[in-house]
């Protein structure tokens, strides 16, 4: 149904928010002022009755000796896998959805597209990922995908955490949330509602990562 290339895209994510007022300082206190910003996650699970499934395939990386602290290509198959139709972003752009009025808040989808590796896990999953963003009041940032419809979307990824392994074996996932940013002066606050369309599991694609050290290893 359509094809998202965003190995050469800089994609714009930073969302807009009025400006932080001025501080209010006493005579002898500490001055108060500037803006904060944050998010809460609602989350959930599946349900086996609802007929909303994705499949996320993961065609190929390349190359699959992986160092994992430099990006790699990944490409992405997001079939329909359910018995309804589904709505999935399809535009690399958060900033273009947002409305001119920098003070509103706004809703928008979003769908991460993961690359999970498989080994022992530590505090945080071995994964890498990009994101497309959407809403019904942008025309052609979100499609509705009938069952067995699919896209194609090609990015680079870079793993935020792996195993201690030389050899593992990576396949796709995906997040699909539904999103509110309430900007306010000097920030902005986002309310993040995880989607829960069934997930159909999808074949592994076998790698070698070239550097074999914790996270920690590799940023000293």
């Amino acid at each position: 149904m359509k094809y998202v290339d965003l190995s050469l895209v800089s994609q714009r994510t930073e969302l807009r928010y009025p400006p932080t007022p001025p501080p209010e300082c006493e005579a002898g206190k500490s001055c108060v002022g500037g803006g904060i910003g944050g998010a809460s996650i609602g989350d959930g699970g599946a349900d086996r009755r609802d007929p909303h499934a994705l499949g996320v395939y993961l065609l190929r990386v390349s190359p699959t000796d992986i160092d994992p602290v430099q990006p790699f290509e990944a490409e992405f198959r997001v079939l329909n896998t359910g018995l309804a139709p589904i709505e999935v972003p399809t535009s690399p752009h958060l900033s273009d959805l947002q409305p001119n009025d920098e003070s509103a808040p706004f809703s928008y989808l979003s769908l991460a597209l993961v690359v999970q590796v498989e080994g022992p896990q530590r505090e945080s999953p071995s994964v890498g990922f990009v994101q497309l963003y959407g809403t019904t009041d942008h025309e052609g940032t979100t499609l509705v995908l009938k069952p067995g419809e699919w896209i194609r979307v090609r990015g680079k990824v870079t793993l935020q955490n792996w195993p201690e392994l030389a050899s593992t074996r990576v396949r796709g996932d995906f997040w699909l949330r539904l999103n509110t940013f309430q900007p306010h002066p000097g920030g902005g606050f986002t309310k993040i509602e995880n989607l829960y369309p069934n997930a159909t599991p999808t074949p592994w694609i076998d790698i070698r990562l070239l550097l074999v050290a914790s996270p920690k290893q590799a940023k000293q």
